[in-house]
């Protein structure tokens, strides 16, 4: 989804020594053809113009990723985007994304951006699980976007003509460690409820156990047994 966070996301996996790297391609390209033999990750849009089927059948990937963020906080920053009606109204996009997530026994993995972001040990796990481990030093993003695109010509040269290349809107040099807004407002939230119920729900779901207080441990000397 756009304005997800999954730029960052992808761009902390282009950390991995020679590796080639499509940090984010354009809403109105679908993901290339490519013939190098190097390990190769690209960030890809799911739209009305390019859905997940166009996307596999031309990179052919070994694991396709289901990246997610909270919908409510997806919704507050993408319709501030020129982009937001590009490829499909934004509107579409979250129908889509709410499928997808119904049908995320489809995907290889499911990261949630708050997990990546927070530096969750199951997203480390879940990476290295597909063959891709991530090292601590990856969430600073030594590899220059100079150097993300060299790799990339040299690999695939022909991509200069058939493709545009951007980085999307992850900025800095690392991964951002700014506090998670919550600042949607009851339009908002109506909004997201009719287009994009069953991931809100297992957000609101994960608000309500991150809620719940930590059990607490016995006092010094006292002594628990079954009832």
């Amino acid at each position: 989804m756009q304005s997800s966070g999954a730029t960052a996301f992808t761009q902390m996996l282009a950390q991995r020594p020679g590796c080639v790297a499509l940090v984010d391609i354009p809403n109105n390209f679908a993901a290339p053809r490519v013939t190098t033999r190097l390990d190769f990750v690209a960030k890809a849009v799911v739209t009305t113009a390019y859905p997940l089927a166009t996307h596999v059948e031309r990179f052919r990937p070994d694991a396709v990723i289901l990246f997610l963020r909270d919908p409510r906080v997806n919704h507050v920053s993408l319709r501030t985007k020129d982009y937001r009606h590009r490829s499909g109204l934004m509107e579409e996009k979250f129908l889509i994304l709410d499928q997808l997530f119904a049908e995320r026994h489809r995907f290889d993995a499911v990261v949630h951006y708050e997990d990546f972001v927070l530096g969750d040990p199951s997203v480390g796990k879940a990476l290295a699980d597909l063959g891709w481990p991530v090292e601590d030093g990856y969430r600073e993003f030594r590899r220059s976007y100079d150097e993300l695109l060299a790799s990339l010509w040299a690999a695939e040269p022909d991509l200069r003509d058939r493709m545009d290349v951007v980085f999307g809107n992850a900025k800095g040099r690392a991964v951002s460690q700014a506090p998670i807004k919550k600042d949607w407002d009851r339009a908002v939230e109506a909004a997201v409820a009719h287009l994009c119920p069953r991931l809100l729900a297992h957000y609101q779901q994960r608000d309500a156990a991150a809620a719940e207080p930590a059990p607490k441990a016995p006092a010094a000397g006292a002594v628990t047994a079954p009832p």
